[in-house]
């Protein structure tokens, strides 16, 4: 294979993760209720995994890619314990199957094997579910810096293509451009059903933008708009949890290596506080998203204690991945029921404690840690070219929070953004890459062509590190 071809070949990651963000936005902003469209997005998550499978990794793999990978991995090993039969005595000394327990006597099934979850249907979904995680977190291992940079830059242009699309929505109170018209009519969903997820989308490309405001100080300005504009785009959803949070999408431009005293960072943010001032004193969307904040619906209140109570009853094995409304309805007294469904616990806290139990929250807890601990890697002055890394980490510290008071994660494009972010945490695959590609270019000008094989082999070597440093 020529040096061309194997420089061309090195992209293939790159395509693989742009076509299946592509298909997770374009069909997976509807939620669970589109499983056709869901099927897509993990046959497509399957193809890309397969293709992934087929390339070979660096020579050196950092041990700091096994700790998400078995993460990831002891969670669907979890869903699939919660499928597996259990003996009948087993399955009935599990903390709240008395209903179940007296039903099964009563149908005739009482002697048969159980499994843990109550509706198996869902957990086989929620299985599947990961399989668009897992194959964006593998994709973007095989990446190298330069890659990442370009995959980051394709999720904000998605933004941006979201963001026009909602303004579309809001302009025409969702008579153009509405994808879902069972979801938020007339307000800014962009891409989604809802407006929440739209936001957090939104606040994730944003904080991804100020990463490169941080490594390139000559784009600043035009970059700082773009980052206005999706912030402002966020707004513009009305969701409160946008409200609260956009300040912390700026994070990234306090990195390390960018000094507040720098003639235009300090500028930008100052002016970045007068105008969200400015904006919520004068413009009316920002002023009914503070109204709401302060006067609106608190009925998430009435879900949280009703989940922490059945939370209690199910405690410790949980009830099965995906079976919260089925257990929801069960567990919500007859003075809270309304007219509307509840589908999920609107905190992913309280639901995963309630699906999984208590191997979920450990996992859970596991996971957090490791995202805490790597803070310092990407914070500290002396980092060695954090920007993107710092991006990501703050991409999920904001979706961490507004899962606190909603499920973003729970929607199939969002999951691909957070596997993509916790790959951008890694080290990326490029020193075994260029190391590889300048060791053959130098074995070339050993034949015959030393007199510029060898200054052409340390050219190749300077182009990938600038690809690939970090």
């Amino acid at each position: 294979m020529t040096t061309l071809k194997r420089i061309a070949a090195n992209d293939r990651p790159l395509v693989a993760a742009i076509t299946l963000l592509f298909v997770s936005l374009c069909l997976g902003g509807g939620g669970s209720t589109h499983r056709l469209a869901e099927l897509l997005i993990e046959m497509t998550a399957i193809l890309v995994t397969a293709l992934t499978f087929a390339w070979p990794l660096p020579a050196r793999t950092p041990r700091l890619w096994q700790v998400p990978l078995v993460l990831l991995s002891l969670w669907a090993v979890l869903v699939l314990a919660q499928l597996v039969p259990l003996q009948p005595s087993l399955w009935r000394a599990l903390p709240g199957r008395e209903l179940a327990s007296a039903i099964a006597d009563q149908i005739g099934t009482g002697s048969a094997a159980h499994p843990l979850t109550f509706d198996p249907s869902a957990t086989r979904r929620a299985l599947a579910a990961l399989l668009p995680a897992g194959s964006m977190l593998l994709v973007v291992l095989h990446m190298d810096q330069f890659q990442r940079s370009t995959l980051a830059l394709t999720a904000i242009g998605c933004a941006f293509a979201s963001l026009i699309l909602g303004l579309f929505q809001l302009v025409t109170a969702g008579h153009v451009g509405t994808l879902y018209q069972e979801g938020h009519l007339g307000y800014a969903t962009g891409l989604f059903a809802n407006r929440n997820h739209q936001a957090s989308f939104l606040l994730i490309a944003a904080a991804l933008a100020c990463g490169f405001v941080a490594k390139r100080h000559a784009a600043a300005i035009p970059v700082l708009l773009v980052i206005a504009t999706l912030l402002a785009g966020a707004l513009a959803t009305r969701s409160r949890a946008a409200l609260l949070l956009f300040p912390l999408a700026l994070l990234p431009l306090v990195q390390g290596r960018l000094r507040l005293q720098s003639r235009i960072v300090l500028p930008a943010i100052l002016a970045s506080i007068a105008g969200s001032c400015v904006l919520l004193q004068t413009n009316q969307v920002a002023q009914i998203t503070v109204d709401r904040l302060w006067n609106g619906n608190m009925g998430r209140l009435l879900f949280w204690k009703d989940s922490y109570a059945a939370i209690l009853r199910y405690w410790p094995a949980g009830t099965g991945f995906g079976t919260f409304a089925t257990v929801f309805r069960v567990s919500e007294p007859l003075e809270h029921v309304g007219q509307h469904y509840v589908n999920h616990a609107h905190n992913e806290l309280l639901e995963i404690m309630l699906e999984g139990g208590l191997p979920a929250l450990v996992l859970l807890a596991a996971g957090f840690c490791w995202w805490a601990a790597k803070a310092p890697v990407f914070w500290r002055a002396s980092a060695p070219s954090p920007h993107l890394g710092a991006a990501a980490w703050t991409g999920l510290l904001l979706l961490m929070l507004h899962s606190l008071v909603d499920y973003p994660a729970r929607m199939l494009p969002i999951e691909v953004m957070a596997a993509m972010l916790v790959g951008f945490m890694l080290p990326p695959a490029s020193h075994a890459v260029a190391s590889d590609l300048s060791g053959t270019l130098q074995s070339k000008g050993k034949k015959g062509r030393a007199s510029f094989g060898v200054p052409y082999a340390k050219a190749a070597r300077n182009a990938l590190d600038d690809r690939g440093a970090q």
